[in-house]
């Protein structure tokens, strides 16, 4: 079964950057300090932000973040410094950035990668009293038509009609969800609804996606397609449903400060798709009954397949069936545990991920 969720990730790009025609030759103090760009993701222009320091050995070293997304802290797995070029790799993410240091060593110019997406951005050196009174102010698309305590729903007038079910849907789970992960939000989460496919595709900047890509998640924001108008794969009872799988993905963005970076995509699109009810049995049935060895993924693949190929393979419903899993035999608290320390299986199950793996895929097997 395809689903259709879109992570909105912080990061993008890969470096095509232009020089001074005399290059320079930069040195590692050169680069400390704080670095902060900005990045266009449909609608959004997030920022970056890099720290770089010396440590005691004065090796550089790093992090980078994003406020508008709520993740900071990600390591930088390398920092190079080669001539007038400058190149931050953040295997987290599997992204990198490689860009050329200014003259005056207060820009570097480059170009973000991140997967097969890439963009130019310019780094601008800053202080950090800058960095603690740069709070750009969000735009949204549509107006703000309702408010309450913990959403803010911006839709066109045409889709007024969904909010009372929206509004009493996202509610109930975000007092459950909140408890159950034991966190709390200090900000309203936007709720943004867009009239219809192809312009919500365009806000995620992600045209060419297939039609049941219809919702995505931020820092404080859910994003998708008016109910009212679903498109060829949806209908208004399923997108109901993904507006709750959305907000799962908010609050685990909310409680982890690297937000999804580092987590599993099998436990990030899992519970979503597990905890919004679309592990159904008439999926379970079409596709994880009479499993084989063979025909059950890897949880290696299930965390590298791009959205596509994600969804292409079945991987939200055998996601889902991972959590159910572990929900049934070790219960929620589990899951909290693994979704802020995803690497730690053993002190977590008293197992290692190899053998969690196969207990479960013996459990698919049996079934």
């Amino acid at each position: 079964m395809k689903m259709m969720k879109v992570v909105i990730f912080i990061l993008t790009g890969f470096l095509v950057s232009q020089g001074n025609i005399f290059a320079q030759k930069v040195s590692s103090d050169d680069i400390v300090g704080i670095w902060m760009g900005a990045v266009k993701m449909g609608d959004d222009y997030p920022r970056l932000v890099f720290e770089i320091s010396h440590d005691n050995d004065r090796k550089l070293n790093g992090t980078v973040g994003s406020p508008e997304k709520g993740i900071k802290g990600i390591p930088l797995s390398a920092i190079k410094v080669k001539k007038d070029s400058v190149i931050f790799e953040i295997e987290a993410a599997m992204a990198e950035f490689n860009g050329i240091l200014s003259s005056d060593k207060k820009r570097i110019e480059g170009v973000w990668k991140e997967g097969e997406s890439k963009q130019n951005i310019i780094l601008e050196s800053i202080s950090l009293e800058v960095l603690d009174n740069s709070n750009p102010i969000k735009k949204f698309p549509y107006q703000l038509q309702y408010s309450n305590d913990y959403f803010d729903f911006y839709l066109k007038e045409k889709d007024i009609k969904v909010l009372d079910d929206l509004e009493t849907t996202l509610d109930k789970n975000f007092l459950e969800l909140t408890d159950i992960m034991q966190t709390s939000f200090t900000d309203k989460i936007a709720v943004i609804i867009y009239p219809d496919i192809k312009e919500f595709h365009k806000a995620i900047n992600i045209e060419d996606a297939p039609d049941w890509v219809v919702g995505a998640a931020g820092k404080n924001e859910l994003k998708m397609v008016s109910p009212l108008n679903p498109g060829n794969v949806h209908n208004y009872k399923s997108l109901i449903k993904s507006i709750v799988h959305e907000l799962c993905h908010a609050v685990i963005i909310n409680m982890r400060e690297q937000g999804q970076v580092g987590l599993p995509k099998w436990l990030d699109e899992g519970f979503a798709f597990y905890y919004a009810g679309q592990l159904t049995e008439e999926n379970k049935k079409e596709i994880l009954k009479g499993a084989n060895q063979a025909s059950i993924p890897s949880w290696e693949f299930l965390n590298y397949a791009g959205t596509v190929e994600f969804g292409d393979h079945n991987g939200y419903v055998f996601s889902a069936s991972i959590v159910e899993f572990l929900i049934n035999n070790y219960g929620y608290d589990v899951i909290r545990k693994l979704i802020l320390q995803p690497e730690d299986f053993q002190n977590i199950f008293g197992l290692s991920e190899v053998d969690l793996e196969m207990k479960w895929r013996n459990y698919l097997t049996n079934q």
